[in-house]
């Protein structure tokens, strides 16, 4: 009787492990399969989320500022634009702009007068200063331009090339240009700042190689008598992005421009001077775009 219940005892233990085996073989089957369908599901997603197309906020305005170099003097400009239509056919940016610059004869050099410590041994050396200028010529001009895409920018590394074009109004502003002179009154010489007449041509221009001309005068010097001559100015050329990102402005821009005025503009008294003027220019601005 013990030896019975001793063998059904065993079968009953035997059955209770092999259950308990199966229950665990079951539940660790569907931890793996909830598991590998967690997996899934998060590849799903994330194959979704890498598919799916960002919406990019559309950049409209910029502003930007930089220096040119122009054959005929220097400018420093200001691009304040409003873009329109960016990434399609039709993308372009409608900008206001202005620039301060100052215009150069070509016959305009800086030299010396070397005679005049040879003559006047006993005044201060001679400093440079521009023989023949009678006026220097600067102008503030502002107007609107536009700017046109012409390649895409295929990655960060490439170049958008973009063609430029502008119109305006130019203020010209006529200062007189002083020099320091030592000019003959009776039997001395007086030493005083002065601007090109008719009167003092002779001490100007130093006709009698007297050794009259000193140096240039410092800026200040006619301010209060600039006189205002008004015109036109015209630019077009090829600017050059070279732009990391999309809200950042870098790049270079090589045209020609030209101006023209009421009339003649007189810079220097020895050399034929104009109403209009031709330059070809390159320059180089900085600054940022925002939505």
């Amino acid at each position: 009787m013990d030896s019975v219940r001793a063998v059904n005892r065993a079968r009953i233990d035997s059955i209770t492990k092999s259950n308990l085996l199966k229950r665990d073989s079951l539940k660790a089957l569907r931890e793996q399969e909830n598991e590998k369908r967690q997996i899934e599901l998060e590849e799903r997603r994330a194959k979704m989320e890498a598919t799916r197309k960002r919406k990019v906020v559309p950049l409209t305005q910029e502003m930007s500022a930089g220096f040119r170099l122009n054959s005929d003097g220097w400018s420093f400009i200001v691009n304040r634009g409003f873009i329109k239509d960016e990434k399609t056919p039709e993308a372009h940016t409608l900008f206001l702009w202005v620039d301060l610059s100052e215009k150069r004869h070509p016959k305009e050099t800086p030299t010396l007068n070397e005679n005049f410590s040879i003559v006047n041994p006993g005044e201060p050396k001679p400093t440079s200063f521009k023989y023949g200028k009678i006026n220097n010529f600067y102008q503030f001009k502002f107007g609107v331009g536009n700017i046109k895409p012409i390649s895409g920018k295929l990655d960060k590394k490439s170049v958008l090339i973009n063609w430029v074009y502008y119109g305006g109004i130019s203020l010209g502003l006529l200062k007189p240009y002083y020099l320091d002179l030592l000019i003959p009154e009776g039997n001395t010489y007086v030493r005083k700042y002065d601007k090109y007449k008719e009167s003092n041509k002779e001490y100007f221009l130093d006709l009698n190689n007297q050794g009259t001309i000193v140096g240039g005068s410092d800026f200040t010097k006619g301010i209060g008598e600039i006189k205002l001559q008004p015109g036109l100015a015209l630019r077009s050329g090829f600017y050059f992005d070279y732009s990391a990102t999309r809200k950042s402005f870098l790049g270079v821009e090589i045209g020609a421009s030209a101006e023209l005025y009421t009339k003649e503009i007189p810079i220097m008294v020895n050399a034929k001077n104009s109403m209009y003027f031709f330059n070809i220019y390159a320059d180089i601005r900085f600054g940022k775009r925002w939505e």
